[in-house]
């Protein structure tokens, strides 16, 4: 497993070996680098990584709680398929935590966060930015999320959101960027004009899109 240079800094910085190995992994399975089905071996992980064989099971055993791997008796573990079934799970659990969110932070949002979230879709529209799209995309979700005020919301938003990050690359990969960005703007515009309603009916409208979507992509990809 090759390490790129932002996870070579990774592994030197994160104070716990297991919390700098479940990065790695989780950034390798969501960026496709890691396949669906792709089996993982902790020896040979942990030689690649430079660690002991300990914080790669425990990463491992992180990973399966999450659904980004799947452990097989006499088998091993693999990473993933990628499942219709389970897109639509996610997003329905993603559209019922995030609006429920959105309820207090377009009332929360600060001039100065409302400013960040118009400078990071500024840039989204950059043809130039578009290595970067799906990180400014997390980011602008991130400062949306946090404005609720409610930690153990946010905290399960962030799971949800890294599991369904995956289908989401996928997603842009083939759509493009077109249609996101106009529902983007369109949920910030709701946000800046304090309309609670429209921020959630357009979130809605955004995960159901991305969702019906994906669920064709993993369908095909089962079959393919």
């Amino acid at each position: 497993m090759a390490l790129n240079e932002r996870e070579k800094l990774l592994l030197g910085s994160i104070p716990s070996r297991k919390d700098a190995v479940l990065g790695v992994l989780r950034d390798a399975i969501v960026e496709g680098r890691l396949k669906p089905g792709e089996r993982l071996e902790p020896d040979r992980i942990a030689a690649d990584l430079g660690c002991s064989r300990m914080p790669v099971r425990e990463a491992l055993k992180i990973l399966e709680k999450d659904g980004f791997v799947t452990c097989y008796p006499f088998r091993g573990t693999e990473v993933s398929q990628l499942r219709a079934e389970e897109v639509e799970e996610l997003f329905a659990m993603r559209i019922a935590l995030e609006t429920l969110a959105l309820e207090r932070a377009v009332i929360n949002l600060t001039a100065d966060e409302l400013a960040k979230m118009r400078d990071i879709l500024t840039l989204m529209d950059d043809p130039a930015q578009r290595g970067d799209w799906r990180t400014l995309n997390q980011k602008f979700h991130s400062i949306l999320n946090a404005a609720c005020g409610w930690p153990r919301l946010v905290e399960q938003i962030d799971v949800l959101r890294q599991n369904v990050e995956r289908y989401v690359r996928i997603w842009v990969d083939i759509k493009g960027y077109d249609a996101p960005q106009r529902q983007h703007w369109a949920l910030y515009e709701a946000c800046a004009a304090r309309d609670v309603n429209r921020a959630q009916e357009v979130l809605r409208a955004h995960f159901r899109d991305t969702a019906d979507m994906v669920a064709k992509v993993a369908a095909a990809h089962r079959t393919s």
